[in-house]
């Protein structure tokens, strides 16, 4: 039976379900990213991408299906192995694939130095890490692997202290006759019931339709937050520099506080 209390990030299927919608299109403006961002002649040699935290795969799959090889970690075994068994086959024009379960704090060793020519983070995925020291170290990796020319795009929403209330967003994915809705609730800091300062509660209610029954699970999670003055002063004290801001197509775009916003990075 399952647990009632379960995230959905226990369930590698579950999680690769309702996040699948848009990963093309979302894949596709990374490659536009990325022909702005990396020098050609880097790409052209030894193109490699690398998704730290990569779940179930499904960006670093859709890559293989448009011949690039990949590399993707996550301290999740089971979204590892979900993310080795549905792989692409392999075959002309598809791109090797490569998944080892690790930290991403302590992760370069097992790829090598310069070996990465494009890296991505989105959707608040670095959040995760639970603060400042962590995240010094996670771009420390980062800046060994990344070959010249490289860079890492990250995604992620800036806070407004004490401008912010409670929101929600409803994520919706199907996948045969499986359905699955996730109603997302997310407590900024120091709101009622969310006391920490640098925290944002995140409250997960999951509807999963089968047409044998409806299955009800619930659970909560925190992720880190940051001001644009936050972020900025730890990328200057880090062995990455920022080198622009930009919306899913590679446009600049102006970051600011209670925005989502995608983090062109590269190293010193």
């Amino acid at each position: 039976m399952a647990n009632p209390r379960a995230g959905l990030y226990d369930d590698p299927m579950l999680y690769d379900v309702l996040h699948a919608p848009g990963t093309a299109e979302e894949v596709a403006g990374l490659e536009k990213i990325e022909r702005k961002f990396v020098d050609p002649e880097l790409t052209a040699r030894a193109r490699l991408w690398l998704e730290p935290a990569c779940g179930s795969g499904r960006y670093l799959r859709e890559a293989n299906r448009r011949g690039i090889d990949s590399v993707g970690f996550d301290l999740s075994e089971g979204m590892i192995d979900y993310a080795r068994e549905h792989t692409p086959r392999p075959g002309p024009g598809v791109g090797d694939a490569s998944y080892f379960v690790g930290d991403m704090t302590d992760f370069a060793r097992r790829l090598g130095r310069d070996r990465v020519s494009f890296a991505f983070n989105l959707i608040n995925t670095i959040r995760h890490l639970p603060g400042d020291a962590a995240m010094l170290a996670h771009f420390g990796q980062v800046a060994e692997v990344l070959a010249p020319g490289a860079v890492y795009v990250v995604g992620l929403s800036m806070t407004a202290y004490g401008c912010e209330s409670p929101s929600e967003d409803v994520w919706v994915g199907a996948r045969g006759r499986l359905r699955i809705t996730q109603l997302v609730q997310f407590i900024p800091p120091r709101w009622q019931g969310n006391p920490r300062t640098r925290s944002e509660q995140v409250v997960s209610h999951l509807a999963i339709e089968r047409p044998s029954a409806v299955e009800h699970r619930d659970s909560t999670y925190h992720l880190r937050t940051y001001s644009m003055e936050q972020w900025e002063n730890l990328i200057s004290g880090s062995r990455l520099r920022l080198v622009a801001s930009i919306d899913e197509e590679g446009d600049a775009t102006p970051a600011a506080d209670g925005g989502y916003a995608i983090f062109v990075l590269a190293p010193r």
